[in-house]
């Protein structure tokens, strides 16, 4: 799987106005999602990722297709989320490290057909907090629509996987 990481200082995650179904709080939210109902493993990974003892919280996700050409497609999905250590949300260094854990992980998947990019970027939370937040990038490519999304499905598992194990290392504060 190729993966790169960039810092988007340009953009903005703005947070403070954005409709939030919080996971955390009230997992049944999940059904207003609607691309969570339409694609069941995105659906697994966001509550695995917003389960109480998770140190993630997502934040918003999309999922999008492309019909490139006659013989090309892609599948992608965006999930944007945040990561707290011992209570506290990260600051950037500590999206760096993590984003460079994540894409470690990922790397030692084999095969093309899969990309993610994983972008750090400056987030402004509700009450005017400034900080940081993670968007995830999964792309699939194949050569037909179904397909790509097959792959992409198995993507989301493998970053989901890639996710937990990073969870465990935040729950037990060995990501610094």
């Amino acid at each position: 799987m190729r993966v790169t990481v960039t810092k988007d200082s340009q953009a903005r995650r703005s947070l403070a106005d954005s409709e939030r179904f919080d996971l955390h709080d009230d997992p049944r939210s999940i059904g207003r999602i609607e691309t969570a109902r339409q694609h069941p493993c995105l659906r697994g990974l966001l509550l695995n990722l917003n389960e109480d003892e998770s140190p993630f919280s997502t934040l918003a996700c999309k999922v999008w297709s492309v019909k490139e050409a006659a013989d090309s497609a892609e599948f992608a999905s965006r999930i944007d989320l945040v990561a707290s250590q011992d209570g506290q949300q990260l600051d950037e260094a500590q999206y760096q490290d993590l984003a460079g854990r994540l894409a470690e992980l990922l790397e030692r998947e084999p095969g093309d057909a899969l990309r993610v990019e994983l972008q750090i970027l400056p987030a402004e939370f509700a009450g005017g907090r400034q900080g940081s937040c993670l968007r995830l990038l999964l792309f699939s490519r194949a050569a037909a629509q179904e397909q790509a999304k097959l792959r992409w499905s198995l993507g989301v598992a493998r970053v989901q996987q890639a996710l937990l194990f990073l969870a465990r290392a935040l729950r037990q504060a060995r990501l610094d």
